[in-house]
């Protein structure tokens, strides 16, 4: 006998429904109280174990989200194989489709092959991702991922009000729900929260907006898509720019670019072989870190304060080795950066950016050596450390798109890969903050938002299969002192700073903190009296 659990894992809410964001984060899953959970409470394999799905919809997407209990490559091969099938019983009949688990799956996704079988009709009818809307991030090794599959993609909805789910993790033979269970979901459509559309347009002008984008072979001197790059950075109007896939693309192609959208002064770089820095700001000094990735030293302010602009495009692909090798030698030039001598010095507390195509797919440990500082190769790279100047991570920017809960930056329905989120933008958080970003993705845009900022439906599609990513930044953190040790900021380091500083540390004043913690430690206390102590006796 067959038992239907849904009546224990369901909570239905009234009056909200779910707000999933696709963004490779799933603080979400965890607050929302119309998903469906279900836990695996037995450990039945020696492989990859599925350990809990949870299930939830909003207007336009089925969501899943799947927990293991190892990393695994969702889409490829993977040190951990596995291999994730989803198969969808779309009007909650076992008599139709696929027989598998007890019920009948009119739509079998098998990840790893990245295909699905249509089986509403007879026969082996295989179909592209594409075919059901298919969307899953992060696009790295994960022990969880979270999937968006469309209710909608031919326009009336391909599934019944309650369907049934079966998950099977295929090399170890696991399953969700378990032999002898059904599970079903009912879509809840009381209410769905609406998504919060992102402006485009930059609300504080003191904030400073850099822009990452692949330009897809050489588009900014494609004379069929000059256009769809002029209306597209005109609308957003970025201060500096990274640009990816500029083998063949000149200096003067961006400055005529930059010139007919938004015109005025512009510093344009090639980087040998195919990345380009355009800046509002004049460009002080260059580094070659990698052929895949290039340095600036960018000055905001005449002479000052100054920002680290670090454009990358690491390997494709299936290119693990490559790209750790890269991500690594990004950790060796930051922290060289940041210390006196070697290749590059600058000043302490100067705001880092790195962004571009990092193509970060496959393993994980390239996401996490760009963020944490973990060199793999250390024979080769040094032993690393953490690249903010606090001794903390990189932020990882979480570019949401304009229109729409999620976070990919690549697109191409013409691939079997779904769309991946393989654009970033990094940053030192510990002197600078986000105050906006966003993925331009013009097709999901209303014609009144279009019109408004000067696009057509297609600009983005046409363009590239990448989309701008953008972070609007806040500079303002160290801008009435000196971090360096000048509290009071009076143009010198001396006595007057120790009484100012001790003064701080008693009575509490009201201060910017990195102003007085001259240890970037946290906290002000003692020990930052002593290191400034230090500073002016040196």
């Amino acid at each position: 006998m067959k038992k239907n659990i849904a009546y224990i894992i369901i909570i239905t809410t009234i009056l909200y429904g779910s707000a999933i964001q696709i963004d490779g984060q799933f603080s979400d899953w965890d607050v929302n109280s119309s998903i469906v959970y279900f836990e695996d409470s037995i450990s039945d394999t020696d492989g990859a174990d599925l350990l809990n799905l949870s299930i939830t919809n909003d207007e336009n997407f089925l969501f899943i989200k799947i927990k293991l209990d190892r990393e695994i490559d969702l889409l490829d091969d993977f040190e951990n194989p596995s291999e994730i099938i989803i198969q969808i019983d779309a009007d909650n009949n076992s008599n139709t489709g696929y027989s598998v688990g007890g019920i009948g799956s009119e739509y079998g996704i098998r990840c790893l092959e990245k295909f699905v079988y249509d089986n509403t009709y007879p026969g082996d009818n295989i179909e592209p991702l594409s075919f059901v809307q298919f969307r899953a991030l992060p696009s790295i090794t994960s022990d969880g991922f979270e999937i968006a599959i469309g209710r909608y993609p031919f326009g009336e909805s391909i599934f019944n009000d309650t369907i049934a789910i079966v998950i099977k993790e295929n090399h170890s033979n696991d399953f969700i729900p378990n032999e002898g269970e059904i599970l079903t979901f009912t879509f809840d459509d009381t209410y769905h929260e609406p998504v919060e559309l992102i402006e485009i347009n930059k609300e504080d002008p003191e904030l400073l907006r850099v822009m990452a984008y692949n330009t897809l072979i050489n588009g900014l001197q494609d004379i069929d898509r000059i256009d769809n790059f002029i209306r597209i950075i005109n609308a957003i109007n970025p201060q500096i720019i990274g640009f990816n896939e500029t083998v063949g693309t000149s200096e003067n192609d961006v400055y005529n670019i930059l010139e007919n959208s938004l015109g005025g002064i512009w510093y344009v770089l090639k980087h040998n072989p195919e990345n380009i820095t355009a800046s509002r700001f004049p460009i002080v000094g260059t580094w070659d870190v990698h052929n895949k990735i290039q340095a600036s030293l960018i000055d905001l302010d005449d002479e000052g304060p100054y920002m680290l602009f670090i454009v990358g495009h690491l390997s494709p692909s299936e290119n693990d080795i490559q790209r750790q090798q890269q991500a690594d030698r990004f950790i060796e030039f930051v922290l060289d950066a940041k210390t006196p001598g070697g290749e590059i010095t600058v000043s302490e507390n100067t705001p880092i950016v790195f962004l571009g195509d990092m193509n970060l797919v496959g393993n994980s440990q390239q996401y996490y050596t760009i963020i944490e500082g973990d060199i793999q190769d250390t024979d080769s790279y040094g032993e690393g450390g953490f690249p903010d100047w606090d001794n903390s991570e990189l932020e990882d920017v979480i570019c949401r798109q304009t229109d729409k809960r999620m976070a990919y930056t690549w697109r191409n329905d013409n691939s079997e890969y779904p769309p991946g989120r393989l654009d970033f933008i990094f940053y030192t958080s510990s002197v600078m903050s986000t105050a906006k970003s966003f993925t331009l993705q013009t097709e999901i845009m209303s014609d009144e938002r279009l019109e408004n900022y000067g696009l057509l439906w297609d600009d983005t599609k046409e363009a590239s299969d990448h989309f701008p990513v953008v972070a609007d930044f806040d500079l303002s953190f160290n801008e009435d002192c000196n971090p360096d040790g000048d509290i009071n900021n009076d143009g010198s380091i001396n006595i007057v700073d120790i009484v100012t500083l001790v003064d701080i540390i008693i009575n509490s004043t009201d201060v910017e903190l990195e102003c007085a913690d001259i240890n970037n430690d946290g906290d002000i206390n003692v020990v930052d009296v002593v290191q400034l102590v230090g500073l002016i006796l040196n």
